[in-house]
């Protein structure tokens, strides 16, 4: 009788969460977790648990105004309009091939999934000595210029939950491994407009990167710019930004940001 009332609990579980799903694909834009919940007439901290489990696991998306929404792994592109990740890509190619031709250093194009920087697009530094990298590469936010670009898109609040689900290891003595500093940082991405990984996740590395913008100007990938120590100095890195403003302001273009 109890493995039976389990398995009944079990079911009932997984029926909320094919609701939610359901409610989700009828809303898009999104909806809010106070709109599912009256939207379900369901208790709201159990919408809250179903959320956060599909969302941990990449079936869900949220927005940076806190509204979730169906993710990649349910849909295999994008939705209520916002460019997936063959569309980011396909826009930033040749905006990229052209930087490249600039800056001669490698280019990383990432976008937020889980939680983690995956990496989706890349063109390495022809030169000898370089920073290299990859497609499908995964990274933590917290110590890279393209995290800390992709992180200040979302609430604070929605950034201190990512950070506590993956944590902030130290990979340097400056990796910003606090979230309160780490927010403080996020203040002033948002206030400039592009982010530094300042040897933060590599000793021999430097990073700077910008946000590429979709619809409703939501912030849906990031592009770097990354060389290896001494070449790349902070005032060299900093040198590049109109050319990757410019780029990232050409990418967000072609994806109606």
């Amino acid at each position: 009788m109890r493995k039976t009332t389990a398995a009944a609990a079990g079911v009932r579980v997984l029926h909320k969460a094919l609701d939610v799903i359901e409610a989700l694909r009828s809303a898009p834009s999104g909806l809010a977790l106070t709109d599912l919940t009256a939207r379900l007439r369901m208790p709201k901290a159990t919408v809250y648990r179903i959320l956060a489990t599909l969302e941990s696991r990449a079936y869900l998306d949220r927005t940076g105004d806190s509204r979730y929404r169906i993710g990649r792994k349910l849909t295999g592109a994008s939705v209520s309009g916002a460019p997936g990740q063959a569309e980011v890509t396909r826009a930033a190619r040749p905006h990229m091939e052209a930087l490249l031709g600039l800056c001669k250093e490698t280019l990383n194009l990432g976008v937020l999934d889980g939680g983690e920087v995956l990496v989706v697009g890349t063109l390495e530094s022809p030169q000898a000595v370089r920073m290299s990298s990859k497609i499908g590469n995964r990274r933590y936010p917290h110590s890279t210029a393209l995290g800390k670009v992709l992180l200040a898109g979302l609430h604070d609040k929605e950034v201190r939950r990512v950070i506590r689900s993956l944590g902030m290891p130290a990979f340097t003595d400056r990796t910003i491994v606090s979230a309160d500093a780490l927010v403080v940082e996020l203040v002033k991405v948002r206030a400039q407009g592009w982010a530094v990984d300042n040897r933060e996740n590599e000793d021999d590395g430097r990073c700077i990167a910008a946000p590429v913008f979709g619809p409703d100007r939501a912030v849906v990938a990031a592009l770097s710019i990354s060389g290896p120590l001494p070449r790349m100095t902070s005032t060299r890195a900093k040198g590049f930004l109109p050319d990757l403003l410019r780029a990232t302001t050409a990418i967000s273009a072609a994806l109606g940001g």
